[in-house]
């Protein structure tokens, strides 16, 4: 230790030097005789008075000390809620990060399809909401039907289509599509009110006649009165979500929006006006319908013919010999 630091302690506790010395100066001076007893007193005093002074600026020191120390903490306190809320930002930044790195986009026809045809293997579910279920009557039930039977296991669709009975959205929904494209599609046909009653008709039929050919098959049905320009493909392992001849978004099961969009599919279906499967027990549907078994399907679903009975035979050939919209 320098001279220096030595002095520097020294300076520090002056009182305390102080108290020392005059302890000491008058402890030898007492022990000689030198000093009276009334001096020796009086310095004892002044010893102990510089002793209390010492005292008190520890005591004052420690208190300033204490409040530091509180202040300090108390900012730190601060500190702490402002690192929380950093590590909740920084968390929710990660999770969208994340979100989108397991999203993907399909662009091409191609892909989109290959997309629906994986989400279609080994699931034992399928939840779509979109405008008539054009391609799901085309594609996807068969599909999902034919791997259903080879496994001998049971079957659960959920379908959203528009309602057939009310022109407004039947005809709102036309003109939408016309203005995507003129040109017809896969079906080689032009959307029209009469074509977007004619397609969502056929797929309840379909519903109705695959669930009479595979009794392992439940089918549940909703029609909406509003439409939407997407539609979703939910499997048991990914969502598909597209719009026309436009890109695709995949979601795989493990992401927050898949959990989301399920939630958002079935309280949809929940609002949309359903249709009653199980009056149709009783009604016995051939290989080759007639105009007469479908009138009376129909009549019993209590979901009304409101197009020419004439055009029936292309409700039938719509729902069990289907076009692919997208070939």
């Amino acid at each position: 230790m320098t001279l220096l630091r030595i002095l520097g302690r020294l300076a520090n506790e002056a009182d305390a030097v102080l108290a020392l010395g005059i302890a000491v100066v008058v402890g030898i001076l007492g022990i000689t005789s030198v000093a009276s007893e009334a001096v020796t007193g009086n310095a004892v005093l002044v010893t102990l008075g510089v002793l209390s002074l010492s005292i008190l600026r520890d005591r004052w020191r420690r208190a300033e000390m204490t409040e530091e120390i509180v202040e300090t903490l108390r900012g730190m306190d601060g500190v702490a809620a402002e690192m929380a809320r950093a590590n909740t930002v920084l968390a929710q930044a990660t999770v969208a990060l994340g979100e989108q790195s397991l999203a993907q986009i399909r662009s091409r026809r191609e892909s989109v399809a290959e997309e629906l045809a994986r989400a279609r293997e080994n699931t034992g579910r399928w939840l779509f909401r979109g405008g008539t279920g054009t391609y799901i009557r085309a594609v996807t039930l068969p599909e999902l039907i034919r791997r259903a039977r080879l496994e001998r296991r049971p079957l659960n669709v959920r379908l959203e289509i528009l309602d057939p009975t009310d022109l407004t959205v039947c005809d709102r929904y036309a003109r939408f599509r016309r203005s995507v494209s003129e040109l017809p599609d896969g079906t080689g046909e032009i959307w029209t009110t009469e074509r977007t009653q004619l397609e969502s008709y056929a797929t309840i039929f379909a519903a109705c006649w695959y669930q009479a050919m595979y009794s392992l098959l439940d089918v549940r049905i909703g029609l909406a009165t509003t439409m939407g320009i997407f539609r979703c493909d939910m499997s048991d392992d990914r969502l598909v979500i597209t719009q026309d001849d436009g890109p695709a978004m995949v979601v795989p099961r493990q992401s927050f929006l898949y959990a989301s969009y399920e939630t958002e599919l079935r309280t949809s279906l929940d609002q949309a006006r359903p249709v009653h499967l199980d009056k149709a027990d009783g009604i016995a549907l051939s290989a080759e319908p007639t105009v007469d078994e479908v009138l009376r399907l129909f009549d019993a679903l209590d979901v009304p013919l409101v197009v020419s009975h004439d055009l029936i035979p292309q409700i039938v050939a719509k729902a069990i010999r289907p076009k692919n919209p997208y070939s």
